[in-house]
């Protein structure tokens, strides 16, 4: 059903946008902009990466699903988990070995990258058809380092705690509010490219053809498939998609029920009943009902003024769009409900209305201004990517630390238990206990894999790790 969906889809019966130099080249930029995510380990990789590589040694090292056994309890666990990211690699692993996995992990995460970057030119080419070069230069130096201003609030409260203004060189910064954070397209490419690459795709095909009846007709595929590489992300995006297409009105509606699209709903059921499967474990509510009322309002509010005002009402003074307008209501409810650890509803959920109001502010920027309350405006956009470059570079300093070889030996469970968040996450958002009622005669028996007995696991980083 999900070939069937794809092959209707209408872009097989068109030329391909982009003279192949630019094809090429987004090909190439976007390989290279994987290479900044340490999936390879030959630069530094962000402590998330312990999970991910115990993930894709997983799937390359046995059949699929996979399980496991706990040799202290004998509890069974099924990994349960948005695996749309490693599968491919992890088959070439099953036929190649956990190191080819990991150069084809880099090689397919330089696709995701790269079909990015060719989005990018095709909306650059109708922002600024006069220097569509420029455009280019201009919308993804934009987006490649579109940030908050993060830098404003950590410099204050790495300097009252004393440890000097400076202080997120090495660290990074985007958890300064502490209850809830939206990445920035640094932190999103360092830590998370599973989760950015199917909402910005969804977020850039949204901008180029929301107005199109035939996107109508084939959105659903590419939401389903993105989910089972982030629910939460997809999840963004569908909200985005939605709101923006009912503006059209009821003609888009009867649009939208086409035969791709119930093809695409139909394949996404089985993915969707795998993933929320014990999902009521993974931590939830709403954010003035886990957090003091006070304490609350007053971080949100100053959350939204440093991570999306300062952004949409400068650029609003330049250009206008349903899209941006959905995207930055979205950006400023999101943070109201809390779901899974750290607050991925945020963070997740909200990086598809991020890239759209990453790509408007690029787009004033382009724009001509007309005036002086125009001229103001794009000053402000000017000084404010200043302050947020400035603070991509400090998320970026992480690639100046050492890098550090991924684990050879351990599953992951016990590179769970040694991770650097051991203390902090319950794990439900990876594993679920098996037999897991909704899935069993719907999966495959998983092959369970012996975990070590506590006192007797062997390091998964014996010499460094992040």
């Amino acid at each position: 059903m999900g070939l069937t969906a794809l092959g209707l889809a209408p872009g097989w019966r068109r030329l391909w946008p982009l003279p192949p130099g630019m094809t090429l080249l987004c090909l190439a930029l976007g390989l290279l902009w994987a290479g900044a995510t340490g999936s390879h380990h030959l630069v530094y990789s962000t402590a998330d990466w312990q999970i991910r590589d115990a993930v894709l040694r997983d799937l390359a090292l046995g059949p699929w699903p996979v399980g496991y056994l706990n040799s202290d309890t004998g509890d069974h666990w099924l990994l349960r988990a948005p695996l749309g990211f490693y599968m491919p690699a992890g088959l070439v692993g099953n036929l190649a070995g956990v190191p080819a996995a990991r150069v084809a992990l880099w090689l397919w995460t330089g696709l995701g990258f790269g079909l990015v970057l060719m989005l990018i030119a095709l909306l650059a080419r109708e922002v600024s058809p006069a220097r569509p070069g420029f455009g280019f230069a201009l919308m993804v130096g934009f987006f490649i380092f579109f940030h908050g201003l993060d830098l404003l609030p950590n410099i204050w409260l790495d300097w009252n705690f004393g440890t000097g203004p400076l202080a997120s060189w090495g660290r990074g910064g985007e958890w300064w509010p502490r209850l809830f954070q939206y990445t920035g397209h640094v932190t999103a490419i360092l830590w998370a490219p599973n989760h950015a690459i199917p909402a910005w795709l969804v977020a850039l095909l949204l901008l180029r053809h929301w107005q199109s009846p035939d996107f109508a007709k084939h959105l659903a595929l590419p939401l389903a498939a993105g989910a089972f590489w982030s629910p939460l992300a997809s999840a963004g995006a569908a909200l985005l998609a939605v709101a923006v297409l009912l503006r059209q009105g009821m003609s888009m509606v009867r649009q939208a029920l086409s035969l791709p699209n119930l093809l695409a709903c139909l394949y996404a059921v089985p993915i969707c009943v795998y993933l929320v499967a014990g999902a009521e474990e993974v931590p939830h509510g709403f954010l003035t009902a886990l957090n003091p009322l006070g304490k609350a309002l007053w971080v949100w509010a100053l959350f939204l003024l440093l991570e999306v005002l300062c952004w949409a009402l400068p650029a609003a003074m330049l250009v206008r769009g349903w899209p941006f307008t959905v995207a930055v209501v979205l950006l400023c409810l999101l943070p109201g409900y809390v779901f899974g650890p750290g607050n991925e509803m945020t963070a997740r959920g909200g990086m598809a209305p991020l890239a759209v109001l990453a790509v408007v502010s690029a787009s004033a920027l382009l724009a001509p201004a007309m005036g002086r309350a125009q001229r103001a405006a794009r000053a402000l956009l000017i000084a404010f990517s200043v302050l947020a470059f400035a603070g991509a570079t400090m998320e970026a300093s992480l690639l100046t630390k050492k890098p550090w070889p991924a684990s050879e030996t351990c599953p992951l469970p016990q590179a769970a238990g040694q991770s650097v968040f051991a203390g902090s996450t319950n794990w439900s958002h990876y594993l679920v206990r098996w037999p897991e009622g909704t899935l069993l005669g719907l999966l495959r028996e998983p092959q369970l894999r012996q975990t070590d007995r506590a006192g007797e696991e062997t390091p998964c980083w014996p010499l460094l790790g992040p």
